[in-house]
């Protein structure tokens, strides 16, 4: 009787052993999809059935495709480091007044600094609160100066529970001199909150580096850090190793902004320059502004595995070129 009633138990705790993974696999997940051409301007019109996905060389379902050109929280990381380059700091704030130039009426936009004693300004309708703290020197400090890091920790919290499309755009020299904030617990935190990020570099970023437990290498999204004329200068191999990463696991990237080339001069009295900083600042707009929210019913995974995304042939053919930005890991459910 004592050996029936353990056979018993023994089984039903096997099955709630394997019910997890059989529930993973009947599970839809959400992911959000940006396909846009060499200038950020985004492809509409496309439906489930023009995506190919596959992880661990098995096809991925693609169950829905919805277009999501809704509102949007913007939340601006801005180095503000004394550190910085005069030149630099003049295409901070060229970039951050093109985005607010570019956004929607709808669209509220925050600001946090980074390395500096700017201002902090928390989820606002009000473009101008946001543009006049970008002289940061003579600002007031809101308490103990944060890392790159730290600030977008801080800044995730203030997003509250998700809505569609929230993004973080990061304006910064690097990622580095954190108080408590670190890389993998940043990637953690985009992805439980649902936010995208964007990066735009005032210095080298490589293209490699271990966050939230996956080594990134050469993606569909890296692509469009080497494309002319949207980017101008590569990302390369020495520099910030985790601006890249962080950007790319969460759907977004990063573009190399300023900086990123020694051979290069930067001056922002350049017509060059300051044209390519603002393309590069409308191009992170516009990604941000409109994107796909797609539904898909992955296998069961044990643990974070990269897969891949991409228009099918038939649709590439008849288009112009077109990149597609996605979170670059699947997790288990």
């Amino acid at each position: 009787m004592v050996s029936r009633i353990l056979t018993a138990l023994i089984i039903v705790l096997g099955l709630s052993i394997l019910s997890p993974a059989q529930q993973t696999a009947c599970k839809t997940v959400e992911i959000p999809v940006g396909v846009m051409s060499m200038t950020g301007d985004g492809f509409r019109g496309l439906a489930a059935e023009d995506f190919i996905a596959h992880v661990q060389k098995k096809q991925v379902a693609v169950k829905s495709l919805t277009y999501d050109d809704g509102p949007r929280r913007v939340l601006i990381v801005l180095d503000a480091n004394k550190k910085l380059s005069p030149d630099a700091r003049k295409a901070e704030g060229e970039m951050v007044r093109t985005m607010i130039a570019a956004a929607r009426p709808e669209d509220t936009f925050a600001l946090i600094p980074a390395h500096g004693n700017g201002k902090q300004v928390k989820f606002t309708p009000d473009r101008s609160a946001i543009t006049l703290e970008l002289g940061w020197d003579g600002g007031g400090s809101d308490g103990k100066e944060l890392g790159v890091l730290d600030a977008v920790m801080t800044g995730i919290e203030w997003f509250g529970a998700p809505q569609s499309g929230d993004a973080i755009v990061l304006i910064a020299a690097d990622t580095e001199g954190n108080h408590k904030a670190n890389a993998k617990l940043v990637a953690k935190a985009l992805e439980e909150h649902h936010i995208r990020m964007f990066g735009l570099a005032l210095g080298p970023v490589q293209t490699k580096s271990s966050v939230a437990g996956g080594t990134m290498t050469s993606t569909t999204s890296q692509g469009l850090a080497y494309t002319k004329p949207l980017v101008g200068d590569g990302v390369y191999s020495t520099g910030d190793e985790h601006f890249f990463p962080l950007t790319a696991n969460s759907g977004g990237l990063v573009f190399a902004a300023i900086n990123t080339d020694t051979r290069r001069s930067y001056s922002m009295n350049d017509a060059r320059v300051l044209q390519e900083i603002r393309q590069k600042a409308l191009a992170v707009s516009k990604m941000i502004s409109a994107y796909y929210r797609m539904q898909i019913g992955p296998p069961p995974l044990t643990h974070p595995e990269a897969w891949s995304l991409e228009v099918n042939e038939e649709i590439r053919k008849h288009s112009q070129p077109m990149i597609v930005l996605y979170p670059v890991e699947l997790g288990p459910c």
